[in-house]
């Protein structure tokens, strides 16, 4: 089972996308379906739907940095968590932050980008980090085949 929450603090979000729940659901499910450690798991997350001032404002409190960003993950578990042979069935993953105008003004489809890092943020959630070329590298990987899939 799989149980997003929406909160949608910008209501652009919902003029520019009006299905965005159901978007955000069937993406959910796609991105942790292809992940076998995630299968037969009852997993949850909560989805901020916000704008560049509050985005800004979270990421100078959780990461110093006074500047809109795409997505912001704030994960549940570390990162060593997840390399458990068997996680228990229920899981809440934590939280995202997507901000509207950020991915607005990007040189891409509105709803393929969202797409995108809302896949990113996802991995983020359990674990996947780019900090260096190797990690980049698996973790892009592994966001291209589950965008494929969307």
């Amino acid at each position: 089972m799989y149980k997003v929450n929406v909160v949608v603090q910008e209501k652009k979000w919902r003029q520019q996308v009006p299905n965005i729940n159901k978007i955000l659901n069937k993406n959910f499910e796609i991105v942790f379906s292809n992940l076998k450690n995630f299968k037969n798991k009852n997993l949850e997350v909560t989805i901020l739907l916000t704008n560049t001032k509050n985005m800004k404002l979270l990421n100078k409190k959780f990461r110093n940095i006074f500047k809109d960003t795409d997505v912001l993950s704030f994960p549940n578990y570390k990162k060593k968590f997840f390399l458990q042979k068997k996680l228990v069935k229920n899981l809440y993953l934590g939280d995202l932050a997507l901000s509207f105008e950020y991915i607005k003004k990007q040189q891409m489809n509105f709803l393929d980008y969202l797409h995108k890092i809302y896949v990113h943020g996802c991995l983020h959630l359990i674990g996947y980090e780019h900090n260096n070329d190797a990690n980049y590298k698996i973790m892009n990987a592994l966001e291209k085949k589950i965008l494929n899939k969307i």
